[in-house]
C-alpha cells in the first residue's frame, strides 16, 4: 500500500477530487421518478439527458490480491459521458413480441422453436437471436439498439457509482431474526440453474426499467475494443468502427459471478452468435410525447 506520508500532495489532490464525487449508490440529480409510456409495442421509459460516470468504479477482491494474471482493463478508465435524453424499452423483448416480427417479416425463428412456439415461455425474454436479428427487430418497431453508453446509463437508474441497479450491495441483508449464515439472493434472475423467467419478475430500477441485469444478457449497438474507453469521446460515444465483435451487457440467468451482473461489466462475442443467454431490448432517439425533462 502507498504510504500517505510519502506522497502528501498526491493524497491531498485525491481527497479533493473525491469530495466532488457522489457516494457510491447515491441518487443523481435526474431522479424525479420513472417516466414511462405505453404508446409503443413495448412500454418505454425515459432516460433524462445529462452526463454520468461510465466504467468500472469498484475493485474486486481478486484485483486487490492479484489473483488475475491480467487486470480486466476494458471497463477503465472511469470517464464522464454526456448523452441526450432517450427512451428505452421497459422490459426485454419477449418471445411473444418477437413472434409478431417473424410472422410479419418471414424472419427465421429462433432454433428452439423448431418443435413449435413455446407457449409457456411467451413472456420469457427471447434468446437464440444474433446481433442482426436484434437490430432488425428494433428497426421493425421503429426503434434501434441502445448504444453501450445508453445501456449503462439506463442500467444505473440514476444511482452514482453503484455496481448494481439496486445499489452497492449484491445481496440484501437477511431479515432480523433470520438464522445465522442466511444468504439472501440478489433481486434479479442471476445464477439460476434452469432458465430465464418472465420479464419484470423483479423490482424495477430508478428509471422504471426491469431486468437490466440478470434474466437475459442484452445486445447493444456498439462494436468492442479493449482500449476504447481511453479514447472514447465525451459526448454520445458509439464504439469503434469495423470491430469484429459486438458487445452484450447485463449478465444472464446462467452467470454465477457477481461481477458479470454489474452495470459496468463489458462482454463481447461474434455478431452471429445465437445462444440461450443473450437477448435484447430497444431504444428510441427522441421523446415521443410531452415535456419529459
Amino acid at each position: 500500500m502507498v504510504e500517505r506520508r510519502r506522497f502528501p500532495v498526491l493524497w491531498g489532490l485525491l481527497a479533493a477530487a473525491c469530495a466532488f464525487l457522489p457516494a457510491s449508490g447515491t441518487a443523481g440529480d435526474d431522479l424525479p421518478g420513472p417516466h414511462c409510456s405505453n404508446d409503443r409495442a413495448e412500454n418505454i421509459c425515459w432516460v433524462p439527458p445529462g452526463d454520468f460516470w461510465m466504467g468500472r468504479t469498484r475493485l474486486w477482491l481478486i484485483d486487490e490480491i492479484h489473483w488475475q494474471t491480467r487486470d480486466r482493463v476494458d471497463a477503465r478508465p472511469v470517464h464522464r459521458v454526456t448523452l441526450p435524453g432517450f427512451w428505452i424499452d421497459q422490459k426485454e423483448v419477449t418471445h411473444e413480441a418477437y413472434r409478431e416480427f417473424t410472422w410479419s417479416t418471414g424472419r427465421p425463428e429462433p432454433f428452439h422453436w423448431r418443435q413449435g412456439f413455446p407457449e409457456a415461455k411467451g413472456q420469457f425474454p427471447v434468446y437464440n437471436v444474433d446481433w442482426s436479428d436484434a437490430s432488425d427487430y428494433c428497426a421493425f418497431r421503429g426503434k434501434r439498439l441502445p448504444t453501450e453508453a445508453e445501456w449503462e446509463k439506463a442500467a444505473r437508474g440514476g444511482l452514482v457509482g453503484a455496481p448494481w441497479p439496486w445499489g452497492g450491495q449484491y445481496r440484501p441483508d437477511p431479515e432480523e431474526g433470520a438464522p445465522e449464515g442466511t444468504r439472501v439472493p440478489p433481486p434479479a434472475r442471476i445464477a439460476h440453474p434452469a432458465s430465464p423467467t418472465d420479464v419484470a419478475s423483479f423490482p424495477a430500477n430508478g428509471y422504471g426499467l426491469y431486468d437490466m441485469v440478470g434474466n437475459i444478457a442484452e445486445w447493444v449497438a456498439d462494436g468492442y475494443d479493449l482500449g476504447y474507453y481511453a479514447v472514447s469521446p465525451l459526448a454520445e460515444p458509439r464504439g469503434p468502427k469495423d470491430a469484429p465483435y459486438r458487445i452484450f451487457r447485463g449478465g444472464s440467468w446462467a452467470d454465477t459471478d457477481e461481477r458479470i451482473a454489474s452495470v459496468f461489466y463489458r462482454n463481447f462475442t461474434r455478431p452471429d452468435t445465437r445462444i440461450h443467454s443473450i437477448g435484447f431490448r430497444c431504444a428510441l432517439d427522441h421523446p415521443t410525447q410531452g415535456d419529459t425533462e
